[in-house]
């Protein structure tokens, strides 16, 4: 079975650091595909790496911090934008970072990161080919920046130059109704994800990555149950598994991945604690090469755990809160100790440290304060 790598979508990368994989994996098929992640280590590693913070969402600016080995956060500066960048990905190498404003005539930014101390430059801007883009990710090569339209439920493919700096499209395609999420594994010949909110299932395409054209698989899509709003995907780094996030209907299901490409659902289970009430919906999902899964609920304001059998099923571990309020996104930063929240509705970012035996979270310090953030993600840099 051909090996899958996963690409960095959100910005936990390990830049470089060579975590190994844990032990208690050692039960996973020996025929699966294995999505690695691909970290894109920076370039300078004779010099310690330091982590990055960025924060951005519904305020027309990104921030920076920088995150301690204690897992405080220390604010590093602003970048100032015309627009609100909503969701960020950056380049394999670190070298360069993207945002998505979710205007009607939707838009990608493209930015040099400075490696001694994170700092943005504006390099250009691009049409994201479709309208109210959500989503924003980068494949494997660095060569194409690739972006999912809620507005219209398109999708794009952009090509990066050598600089960073965007081009105009070179594909588009009507993935369905509400995308989400545009999440891309493997290397050489990688497939592509499109988690289709309003359309209850995920698009599956390959990417041609020579042309930076898509095709869909067959079959092209995987339903999901009726009115469930898949969300966001995210997949196991070191098995053959995928993980899916359902807006509507607060659920996660578990998937397994074909040498094809192919999603093939084996598990669905709650997000919400036994008897939670009132109105929730997921939000985010990541998982820990630990064998621990993560997903957001917002409205019980919580950060759901599940603990992953060498199978790739999932079984309920606990609910931790999110330190606030909406958590819209959160992230697992490159060391696997802490995972980051980002609280939309309290206006704040708050550090949990992850305990490595049992993937149980506490909160590290206070909340710090961020307007309106809908995404956090970690990046290692050398640092000056």
């Amino acid at each position: 079975m051909r090996a899958l790598s996963t690409v960095v979508v959100l910005l936990a990368a390990c830049g470089g650091v060579d975590q190994g994989a844990p032990d208690d994996l050692a039960g996973a098929p020996a025929d699966a595909a294995m999505p690695n992640v691909d970290h894109g280590a920076p370039p300078d590693l004779g010099r310690p790496l330091v982590p990055y913070v960025y924060v951005s969402g519904y305020a027309p600016q990104i921030a920076r911090f920088t995150l301690s080995p204690s897992g405080a956060l220390t604010a590093a500066g602003t970048t100032s934008l015309t627009g609100t960048p909503s969701f960020l990905a950056v380049d394999p190498t670190h070298h360069y970072l993207y945002a998505v404003d979710e205007a009607a005539a939707g838009r990608v930014e493209a930015f040099a990161i400075d490696q001694t101390n994170g700092a943005l430059t504006h390099l250009d801007d691009v049409s994201s080919g479709g309208n109210g883009p959500a989503h924003v990710s980068v494949d494997a090569t660095g060569a194409w920046v690739l972006v999912a339209n809620y507005g219209d439920g398109t999708v794009a493919v952009l090509p990066a130059a050598a600089d960073g700096s965007l081009g105009a499209a070179s594909d588009t395609r009507t993935a369905g109704a509400n995308a989400h999420q545009i999440i891309s594994i493997g290397g050489a010949n990688p497939f592509v994800f499109v988690p289709c909110k309003g359309a209850d299932y995920i698009a599956e395409y390959s990417l041609d990555p020579a042309h930076g054209k898509l095709a869909p698989l067959s079959p092209a899509t995987v339903a999901t149950p009726a009115s469930s709003g898949p969300r966001h995907l995210a997949f196991h780094p070191l098995a053959a598994y995928a993980y899916a996030i359902q807006e509507i209907d607060s659920t996660m299901t578990a998937y397994a991945v074909s040498s094809g490409g192919q999603l093939t659902a084996m598990q669905t289970l709650s997000t919400r604690a036994a008897g939670a009430t009132g109105t929730n919906t997921g939000a985010e999902v990541a998982v820990h090469p630990g064998r621990f899964l993560y997903g957001s609920n917002r409205g019980d304001d919580n950060i759901v755990r599940y603990t992953l059998d060498a199978g790739g099923r999932m079984t309920l571990a606990g609910h931790t809160p999110s330190g606030g309020q909406t958590p819209r996104h959160f992230s697992i930063d490159p060391t696997f100790k802490f995972l980051l929240v980002a609280n939309q509705g309290s206006n704040d970012v708050v550090v949990f440290a992850i305990d490595p035996q049992s993937g149980a979270l506490t909160a590290v310090g206070a909340p710090t304060a961020a307007p309106s953030p809908s995404f956090v993600g970690v990046v290692n840099l050398p640092g000056g």
